[in-house]
């Protein structure tokens, strides 16, 4: 049950599992991936989910009211009684940059599942926040989501993908890359110093 003390982590898989079980799956994607794979470096106020199939949303009301949301008028938001982060449901299709997002992995919690862009792909979205609008708090986010678990990022997709989206954006990425090189190690890392 969602209340005040529930986390956006919380958040997401109680949506995520009412949507799956109500046959209209949606994958967790934006600042709110990064908040689950990086909980203690970075914090988003709403969890983004696309929908595989942009259904019209009153098809995902019934799920959404399951779980104690609410639709804001004729918005894409969800928010709750209880709690103060917001659900949102950005048009699909799901993709980073100019890429389609085709792999995606779930997390499973005690009876919940949770359907996630890939760690890759979450880095991959953090840091075309940062390419494209400097934004250097989606840059902290891309090194702390790397940084958690460096042997699940693909560094040469994000590399490749980096220089397909423009060439010019490769001085951004040295960028990422010297951050992620100084940011505190866990033990046996690939750019453990």
């Amino acid at each position: 049950m969602i209340d005040e003390h529930s986390s956006l982590e919380d958040v997401c898989f109680a949506v995520s599992t009412a949507l799956e079980s109500h046959g209209t799956p949606a994958v967790l994607c934006g600042g709110s991936a990064a908040t689950v794979y990086a909980k203690d470096a970075y914090t988003s106020f709403d969890a983004d989910f696309v929908l595989d199939h942009d259904d019209a949303l009153t098809d995902v009301e019934p799920a959404l009211r399951s779980v104690g949301f609410a639709r804001e008028g004729r918005s894409r938001i969800f928010s709750h009684s209880r709690s103060s982060f917001t659900v949102d449901f950005p048009k699909g299709p799901l993709a980073v940059g100019g890429d389609y997002v085709r792999e995606t992995r779930v997390m499973e919690r005690n009876n919940e599942r949770l359907r996630i862009v890939t760690r890759t792909d979450c880095v991959r979205d953090r840091l075309a926040h940062f390419y494209h609008w400097n934004d250097y708090t989606a840059l902290n986010a891309a090194v702390a989501v790397a940084a958690a678990d460096l042997a699940d990022i693909d560094m040469r997709l994000l590399m490749d993908w980096t220089a397909r989206e423009d060439p010019s954006l490769l001085a951004k990425f040295a960028e990422f890359e010297l951050r992620l090189r100084a940011y505190p190690r866990i033990a046996g890392s690939a750019y453990e110093s």
